[in-house]
């Protein structure tokens, strides 16, 4: 699939101001550069009509270990598997974790798939491959699944990079330098995450400044930037996060389209759904509820869950509208 992001000529588009009419002339031609990038979550994409928009500062929180890296990394192979450019600039995790995770997501597709259960010496296998991607034949040998999980991966290899480094090496600069260089190729900018992006010459930026420099990005190269942020001190002894939970929430708040918060529904939901059914509390540990905090092309205030893969790295794509009623402002108390 041909790389829709084009980027044009600072010449063919000289005016700064336009006129209404020049407006409607060119509307079309204008708008044109803007695309839908599906996630590759339903219902989420329905409820974002379609996916995340180009131009957009998506931005995900939540709590550590809740998924924010699963998720993220997951919705970057969908993309790049239908022909999508993506850059993952990961701070957290190296290169060969990241591609022992892909590796591992394609397992847990495929296992979905033909409803069968992956054994842990595939999955130890996928992740020993991560350290040394070029003896993975070798260690495929005598297993069908990693072959054709590898095959999948290849297929659209070619359109996921990734940027693993030490904070210093891969600064906003950095990050900048690397679209530029690839000429438009590249549509979808993940950012894992926020907090660990330096600045230049040592100066250390806000979650704020940050989050204003990555909305730039956005729109001075016509793409999604996709960034993961963490909480701020004061949200981690709650049940359930908000967006004002977030790190320099109030300015990140203003500068991001979109904000995603991700919850545990078992901690998340009013314990009138669990109180008496603990076959009922155990099924919601494995689900994360996914909520749109903030959406400025679209509705908010919408709750999603997605069922937890965390053996393979991955959510059941597939999730649901939740139904049960979420609390707000509660301290964990157990």
């Amino acid at each position: 699939m041909s790389n829709p992001i084009v980027e044009q000529p600072a010449t063919q588009h000289p005016e700064v101001a336009r006129s209404i009419n020049n407006i409607m002339d060119t509307g079309v031609r204008e708008s044109a550069q803007h695309y839908v990038i599906p996630t590759g979550f339903e219902p989420l994409d329905s409820a974002l009509d379609g996916g995340v928009r180009t131009g957009d500062l998506v931005l995900v929180g939540g709590l550590p270990g809740i998924g924010k890296t699963v998720a993220t990394l997951q919705w970057a192979r969908h993309m790049a598997g239908t022909g999508v450019p993506v850059v993952y600039a990961c701070y957290e995790h190296d290169e060969s974790s990241l591609f022992s995770r892909l590796l591992l997501s394609e397992v847990g597709d495929l296992a979905s798939a033909s409803g069968d259960i992956t054994s842990s010496e595939v999955r130890k296998a996928a992740i020993d491959a991560g350290s040394d991607p070029s003896s993975f034949d070798e260690r495929a040998r005598g297993s069908l699944v990693l072959r054709a999980a590898k095959s999948r991966m290849q297929a659209y290899g070619d359109e996921l990079m990734l940027c693993s480094a030490s904070p210093v090496d891969l600064d906003m600069a950095a990050l900048d330098k690397i679209l530029a260089e690839r000429g438009g190729n590249t549509a979808v900018l993940f950012v894992d995450h926020l907090q660990k992006v330096p600045a230049a010459n040592g100066h250390e930026l806000t979650v704020e400044e940050i989050a204003i420099e990555l909305k730039s990005l956005a729109m001075r190269h016509g793409i999604v930037v996709v960034g993961v942020v963490g909480v701020a001190a004061g949200g981690l002894g709650l049940r359930r996060l908000r967006l004002q939970h977030l790190q320099d929430a109030d300015g990140i708040g203003y500068e991001a389209d979109l904000v995603l918060m991700m919850n545990d529904k078992v901690t998340a939901v009013s314990k009138r759904h669990t109180a008496y059914d603990t076959l009922r509390a155990d099924d919601f540990r494995g689900m994360v509820v996914v909520s749109i905090e903030k959406n400025r092309n679209g509705p908010s205030g919408i709750d999603l869950e997605f069922r937890k893969d965390f053996a393979h790295y991955r959510f059941h794509p597939q999730g649901s509208v939740l139904e049960e009623q979420l609390i707000d402002g509660v301290m964990i108390t157990e």
